[in-house]
């Protein structure tokens, strides 16, 4: 096969650009500039150089380069950056609704998205607190839940207000309780998880950051109208709770609780499991992933939504944070690492079966893919499994000039292959304390029988609704006009929420659904609600 002009010149290229980030990162910028530039100044080098970037082999150099004032500099990140854009509808559409396929600003078409969005129920379930994201934020699990033929959520109200819904799906018909108590709505992270066990009994978490855990369970299997006083579990490590995590039965497998013990920088995850019979939850003998002792600086492991596969195999996939960078305050997380347990967590291996020892810590955790400190990496996304039992997983970090661009991180059995998700051209930094205010949500992802992946996101590139991108099995192959809208609605800040059960058996997609307001850093909040819904969302692609 004939090879296209640019591609005889990306070998040559590679090399100049292995020459530059080599220089970038001992620091000699204007030299690694210069040997770009000379490159770039060749015609017949600019595409192949510009396709070189794209890949994001060089991200010391390409950060480099976007910071530079320097003009060729400045020309060169230009062409990239029309390399990387695809428009998304930006503007003016009060009135009608988006189609993210339309060239808004020449009225040129797109092909249009191979799948359909069917949209088969919305169930009002009246107002609650909307002041920050702590009814939305991505990693409640569970958010939703289902058993059967009935859905269980919660959210909060206001300060006084825990509110537990039951919905019969085959009537559509609600009950609600309310669980009054004092709740520091304040802070986005004191989010609300579910679970069940065994005999049907619901379990909640609630309203830590750090803090003491809250935890009730209910009196009746399958009831939401009565609860037992708050409970400790095991008494044991329960004093810095964060990100209370439900991992339910399966394969002979308890109810399995997984935590956070201590801080943002200095943290410990830790699994406890329920024993139905002695209404006891017990400790796991050893933490899973630690970085609490490193010296000179210790860590914390944030993990995306756990999975499990249809052989039993709970899989982990996670980023390591350590101290924030310069004056700015920048986050630093690094890397993604993964882990998978065939004993419900007791041991843990590597991709590859590679058996770990306990705690697993940024020294010995395997890295699936690197990504260097203060690129804007995000915590706490999701994963999703195959009909191989295969992981993927989203999240977003810079590109190589230096723009949050969403992931997908996906392994074959073998390797694990990587692609951007996003054509985004607005840059922004993840810094500071608290909860901020991003433009865009973490992704979610959910598989179909038909292996095909749907990324779930809101942001600038949807005009704040939520959104599905298609990537269509077995090659996963992105093309931007596969994203049809899921909810014509601005949803502010809100993250999407998820019925996990309910998808997996049913392909039927639940998400919780409400405009969220989010002061940058959790301060100055307005004592507001608005409207939260469940909607029943069917995706149809093209067969």
């Amino acid at each position: 096969m004939q090879r296209l002009p640019y591609q005889q010149n990306l070998d040559s290229v590679a090399g100049v650009l292995d020459k530059a980030e080599a220089l970038a990162r001992r620091g000699h910028t204007d030299q690694a500039l210069d040997v770009a530039i000379e490159a770039f100044a060749d015609r017949a080098n600019r595409q192949a150089l510009v396709r070189q970037l794209m890949r994001g082999y060089y991200p010391t150099f390409s950060r480099a380069t976007a910071l530079s004032t320097r003009k060729q500099a400045n020309t060169m990140i230009a062409t990239l950056r029309r390399s990387l854009i695809i428009s998304t509808g930006q503007g003016n559409h009060s009135g009608r609704r988006f189609a993210p396929w339309v060239h808004t600003s020449t009225g040129q078409s797109q092909p249009k998205p191979r799948f359909t969005v069917q949209v088969y129920a919305r169930r009002s379930l009246g107002n609650a607190w909307a002041g920050n994201t702590i009814n939305t934020v991505i990693f409640r699990h569970h958010g939703i839940l289902t058993d059967g033929k009935t859905q269980y959520t919660a959210f909060y109200v206001d300060t006084h207000t825990l509110r537990l819904v039951q919905r019969d799906l085959a009537t559509d018909s609600l009950t609600t309780h309310d669980l009054r108590g004092e709740y520091n709505l304040r802070d986005a992270h004191n989010s609300v998880s579910l679970g069940q066990d065994r005999q049907g009994h619901l379990h909640i978490s609630y309203d830590h950051h750090a803090t003491q855990l809250r935890y009730r369970r209910s009196i009746k299997p399958g009831d939401i109208t009565a609860w037992s006083d708050e409970l400790p579990m095991t008494g044991s490590h329960e004093e810095k709770v964060t990100y209370p995590t439900f991992i339910l039965p399966h394969h002979e497998f308890p109810l399995t609780f997984l935590y956070r013990d201590g801080r943002h920088n200095k943290g410990t995850a830790r699994l406890k499991t329920y024993d139905e019979a002695t209404e006891i939850w017990a400790n796991h003998p050893q933490a899973i992933l630690s970085g609490a002792e490193q010296k000179p600086w210790t860590s914390n492991a944030y993990w995306n939504h756990p999975a499990v596969g249809a052989d039993g195999l709970l899989h982990l996939s996670f980023v390591w944070r350590t101290h924030p960078l310069g004056e700015e305050q920048r986050i630093n997380n690094i890397n993604i690492g993964y882990a998978c347990s065939h004993d419900n967590g007791l041991t843990w291996q590597t991709s590859h079966r590679r058996p770990y020892r306990l705690p697993i810590t940024q020294v010995n955790a395997e890295t699936i893919h690197p990504v260097s400190p203060g690129s804007n990496l995000i915590n706490q996304t999701s994963m999703a499994l195959d009909s191989h039992n295969w992981s993927h997983i989203v999240f977003y970090a810079d590109d190589p000039v230096g723009v949050p661009q969403y992931q997908h991180l996906w392994f074959d059995g073998r390797v694990w292959h990587h692609q951007f998700v996003s054509k985004r051209t607005q840059g922004f930094s993840l810094q500071g304390g608290g909860t901020l205010q991003i433009p865009i949500s973490r992704p979610e992802i959910v598989i179909d029988r038909h292996d095909n992946a749907y990324i779930i996101t809101r942001g600038d590139h949807t005009q704040n609704r939520l959104a599905a991108t298609l990537l269509p099995a077995p090659n996963y192959i992105y093309q931007p006009h596969n994203i049809q809208i899921l909810a014509d609605e601005d949803i502010g800040f809100a993250e999407p929420i998820i019925d996990r059960e309910r998808w997996q058996k049913e392909n039927m997609l639940t998400l919780l659904v409400q405009y969220n307001e989010q002061p940058n850093h959790d301060t100055g909040h307005r004592a507001v609600q608005y409207p939260i819904s469940l909607i029943d969302i069917q995706l149809n692609p093209e067969q």
